[in-house]
């Protein structure tokens, strides 16, 4: 279901049980009005080419899947006019997947917020260029059952933070084309959960985890699968001493869950007719 080019918001009809719902190309839409409290049973949520949308719903408490891409406007901390508004809005969300968002400097505080940070599985940050922090508080990122992380063309970020350490759950986490990341945080050797880390054009961070010379190798060694701009890095017992090389292995794909993929680019496949 897409809505009107000339639509100026959304809202006010009864959609109770909807399940997915597809907003794209719609240069007008300004906001998605509380009459989306009305979508109890919404379970994705696809935003995609809405410039002049500044604020998301507050309340769609079945929503597992957010997908929203290319909104210039769009603060992820503004729920329709209110700043960090009913933060118990999205508590069933499960998947998250931000790209093109110019106004997204540091993640909102609602996403570690009970239940949201007890239930999302999946996050991904896709070329926002003013993104520059996970969280400003170490200690708030507690996203308990965060099973993959994916960052990519975020080139303000500089670190990430201590509180890394609190992803106990993480088991992938993918880190791409963030040019003046640096470092990885001193509390990665809590991540003992993280089985797979892929580090791919960025120049600074692929210095640092190098096998046994680099700084931050330490803080990564406990990790079964590593690559490296391409490479697998396998690391093999010899006598006392560990011998570290590049393999040749193919590079994983993190596991973006398989529905809402298809869900956006057929979305995005029928909205050009």
């Amino acid at each position: 279901m897409a809505f009107p080019h000339k639509e100026r918001d959304v809202g006010g009809r009864c959609f109770n049980s909807l399940q997915i719902l597809f907003i794209g190309v719609c240069p007008n839409l300004e906001s998605l009005m509380e009459g989306m409290r009305s979508f109890t049973a919404l379970r994705t949520l696809i935003i995609a080419e809405c410039p002049r949308l500044s604020s998301l719903p507050k309340h769609l408490p079945a929503l597992e899947n957010l997908i929203i891409g290319d909104c210039e406007s769009l603060d992820l901390g503004n729920r329709n006019g209110e700043k960090e508004g009913n933060i118990q809005g999205f508590g069933s969300l499960r998947n998250l997947y931000i790209s093109e968002l110019p106004k997204l400097e540091i993640l909102p505080r609602w996403l570690f917020q009970v239940p949201t940070s007890n239930n999302l599985l999946y996050l991904s940050i896709d070329n926002c260029e003013n993104f520059r922090a996970l969280s400003e508080e170490e200690e708030s990122l507690s996203l308990t059952s965060l099973d993959t992380l994916v960052i990519k063309d975020c080139s303000e970020l500089l670190a990430l933070p201590e509180g890394m350490g609190h992803l106990t759950a993480l088991r992938q986490l993918q880190i791409e084309r963030c040019d003046n990341l640096a470092a990885l945080p001193e509390k990665m050797r809590r991540l003992t959960a993280l089985t797979q880390l892929k580090i791919e054009g960025c120049p600074k961070l692929a210095e640092r985890c190098k096998p046994r010379t680099g700084e931050d190798w330490n803080k990564i060694a406990h990790v079964k699968d590593i690559y490296l701009n391409g490479q697998k890095i396998q690391v093999r017992k010899s006598g006392l001493d560990d011998e570290a090389a590049a393999g040749t292995s193919g590079e994983p794909q993190m596991e973006f869950p398989g529905v809402v993929l298809q869900l956006y680019f057929i979305s995005l496949f029928d909205s050009v007719f």
